[in-house]
């Protein structure tokens, strides 16, 4: 091979990001027509220089010998007439604009060296002659890649708006309405150089021995990185009302109406999947060599194109009715608000508030812009055991593959598309305890539906049978004979059994998952007393989800079963502590000595000091013990063993009980051959609380004043995790990594800083 790199880090990289050429310009003017006409123009330009290692948008399971450049100026403008119509009636018409450009480039060792040479689906497409993509599956988890870069983006939004105040004798009326424009021209985001795979369950067994052998588990391959040109439109309306029904009760009443149709491309060069439209009758199965043959079933030629793709079940934006969004638009988004503020004794000193409120939101283009790969104005083949130096290579035997295409991946937007709601509710209580001091318990909770997910919908069948499974798993094709005497083989390629034959992996994008969060909220605030200012509050709460992580457009683990990852989400912190305080020293203010009185008083301390629970840690299997094909589609977990607790002694060489855990069996050996969970691990993946952290930041500073209040120097000495408490951050939740359950990264020691600054 003619590609070599050191073994993978245990606990991956750190992002490094450094700034430099930032520059921001500013300009407002105000302009008085007249007694009643106000106009206001603001205009921000900003532009800055960014590198970072590894890449843009990768991770810190990413090499860091490559990184990017990052180039990104801005724009924002607002143009706004203020019209006083009467002394109780105010309008405000305004234009806004804010727009962006990224210009992404690679840098550092991502150029093919001399020599380099491997046969891939195509030639000619890959800007710079970049290396391939190279991901380790487990038990490294880790990954070298420039991603797609280079790459271009640029985006503006354009609204239009008006907004009308109205007082009333005991209403506060405000209503409104606005025209929302954004357009976003980007090109695709997929790797032109291509990705390999390499995995720890075929072959060698070790990812890194394949990879260092050149037999990949798959390889991907898009064939141009294509620009689209997206186009969002947003029609809001809204009233509300500030009700002062009497001197101890007001109401807060609002009315939002969002028309949020989902995005599009302008020249509809978009394409989407849509199962219900696929057709058996015209599937087609890949040949021996994992080829299509573009004359077979399923095949067909779009206008204004001389080539012929694979289109059983994807639909043209624009053609024959279908959206030019590609889904269903929602249009149930009314959103009602009822808040209220009751003073029981009249004093001031006791307010009880509450609330609840309905939203609405959708993707904003994330979604679309990763189904922008689609047939037939994108093509991104894939194909499954193949050797590095030739993608048209079989590395089980040796064959070769036509010219004929290989099963495209999709990524497809589920035709039924609500609209992503959120509920919001409170209900508290404030208190003035003495003047200056004022406490505050409430109830604080939400309940979300119809959030977003992916879904990998191109599976295996679950009713496949186990050895067909296994042979998937495991890279190795399986003979057997039945008490009949037939002979049945069971081939490596997952393309050959996928539920829609023609196609390789597909991820639907859909709206399927929901989310609650609980918590009561106690605080304390005093202000400036006895030179003290403090703020204490507590959280305790708990969050459930149906999703891995707060991340959108998230991979459900279990494709057949969504509540497979039901539980406490990735944002669940039982506890979260926090206090922030500013003291007065009061020594020397007195002081008949001139420099005590100048030099010694006056000094203050400031610091923060938290205190939080952990977040929960999912306990992951890497070795396939499910067999469907999915690649990164599926996510398992570990087992547990009954009645063992998977509290550790929460060292930095074992946190939690790694005995608690064991690996799941897979359906051809020994484990559960129905139902939907058949392989997958039964740990929760809330079972493991992650570290919490208790960290204290202090700051000294004076002000020494040069010329009365207006220029004054301040001198500041700051620490950092000021009692330099060792304070775990991340685990190792890989059950097949060696180093399983240890501690992988802290948070920073303690850092002292110093400094001066003028103030004016």
């Amino acid at each position: 091979m003619a590609l070599l790199i050191r073994e993978p880090p245990a606990n991956g990289s750190q992002q490094v990001i450094h700034v430099e050429g930032f520059r921001e310009d500013l300009v407002r003017i105000d302009h008085t027509i007249s007694e009643k006409l106000q106009l206001m123009g603001h205009y921000i330009h900003d532009a800055n220089n960014q590198t970072v290692y590894p890449p843009l948008w990768t991770g810190s399971n990413f090499y860091p010998t490559v990184g990017s450049v990052i180039q990104n100026p801005a724009w924002a403008a607002v143009v706004k007439l203020t019209q006083t119509i009467s002394p109780s009636l105010l309008n405000e018409t305004a234009f806004n604009f804010n727009g962006n450009k990224l210009t992404i480039t690679p840098l550092g060792n991502f150029a093919q060296p001399s020599g380099f040479n491997t046969s891939t689906f195509f030639s000619g497409n890959n800007a710079l002659n970049r290396l391939p993509e190279i991901d380790l599956g487990a038990p490294y988890n880790t990954k070298w890649s420039s991603s797609y870069y280079p790459w271009h983006n640029a985006a503006m939004d354009y609204q239009t708006r008006d907004d009308l105040s109205w007082n009333k004798g005991r209403h506060s009326m405000k209503f409104g309405f606005s025209w929302m424009h954004f357009i976003k021209n980007q090109q695709l985001q997929q790797n032109t150089q291509g990705t390999y795979v390499f995995n720890n369950t075929s072959f060698a067994g070790d990812s890194y021995v394949n990879f260092l052998l050149g037999d990949a588990a798959t390889f991907t391959q898009l064939q141009t990185l294509n620009g689209l040109h997206w186009v969002n439109n947003t029609y809001s309306f809204y009233a509300e009302d500030n009700w002062k029904v009497t001197k101890k009760l007001t109401l807060n009443l609002g009315f939002r109406y969002d028309l949020l149709p989902h995005n599009y491309e302008r020249f509809n060069e978009f394409a989407n999947f849509v199962p219900a439209d696929f057709n058996p009758a015209n599937q087609q199965a890949p040949g021996s060599d994992g080829t299509l043959n573009p004359k077979g079933p399923g095949f067909s030629t779009p206008a204004g194109s001389s080539t012929a793709f694979y289109l059983n079940g994807m639909q043209l934006a624009g053609v024959n009715g279908f959206p030019r969004g590609g889904v269903q638009n929602d249009w149930k988004s009314a959103q009602p608000r009822v808040g209220f503020a009751f003073d029981p004794y009249g004093n001031g000193k006791t307010v009880v508030r509450g609330g609840v409120g309905l939203f609405y939101e959708r993707i904003q283009g994330n979604d679309s812009y990763d189904a922008g790969n689609n047939p037939p104005f994108s093509f991104q083949p894939s194909a499954n055991n193949v050797y590095f130096s030739n993608t048209n290579k079989s590395a089980i035997d040796g064959s070769v593959a036509s010219t004929n295409p290989h099963p495209a991946g999709l990524t497809n937007l589920s035709f039924r598309y609500p609209l992503p709601g959120l509920a919001m509710y409170s209900f508290g209580v404030q208190q003035e305890i003495a003047p200056s001091i004022i406490s505050v318990l409430q109830y604080v909770g939400t309940a979300g539906w119809h959030q977003n997910n992916d879904r990998a919908i191109n599976t295996l069948p679950l009713s496949s049978p186990p050895l067909q499974r296994k042979a998937i798993a495991t890279s190795q094709s399986i003979t057997t004979t039945d008490s009949t005497g037939a002979i049945t083989t069971y081939q490596t390629n997952p393309d050959l059994y996928r539920q829609y034959l023609g196609y390789s992996n597909i991820t639907q994008e859909e709206q399927t998952t929901n989310s609650s969060y609980n918590s009561l909220q106690a605080g304390l605030r005093i202000e400036n007393k006895h030179g003290v200012t403090l703020q204490v509050s507590y959280t305790w709460s708990h969050q459930i989800d149906l999703s891995t992580n707060a991340g959108d457009l998230t991979n459900l683990s279990n494709p057949f079963n969504t509540k497979y990852d039901k539980g406490s989400g990735f944002l669940d912190q039982r506890h979260i502590f926090s206090t922030n305080y500013i003291y007065d020293l009061p020594f020397f203010k007195r002081s008949g000595n001139f420099l005590e009185r100048e030099f010694l008083s006056g000094w203050q301390v400031s610091g923060i000091t938290i205190a939080n629970t952990g977040s929960p840690v999912s306990i992951t299997y890497g070795t396939d013990t499910v067999g469907l094909g999915a690649g990164g589609g599926v996510t398992n977990r570990a087992d547990l063993v009954p009645g063992v607790s998977t509290h550790g002694p929460k060292s930095y060489a074992q946190y939690f009980n790694t005995a608690a855990f064991s690996a799941p069996l897979a359906p051809w050996n020994g484990g559960a051959t129905s139902g939907v969970n058949e392989g997958f691990g039964n740990s929760g993946k809330d079972k493991v609380v992650g570290p919490g952290r208790f960290n204290t930041n202090l700051s000294l500073f004076k002000s020494f004043p040069i010329h009365g209040d207006s220029l004054r120097f301040q001198l500041r000495a700051e620490s950092f995790n000021t009692f330099n408490h060792t304070q775990f951050q991340n685990l190792q939740n890989s059950f097949t990594a060696g180093n399983f359950g240890q501690v992988t990264s802290t948070w920073d020691a303690r850092k002292f800083q110093f400094g001066g600054k003028l103030l004016f």
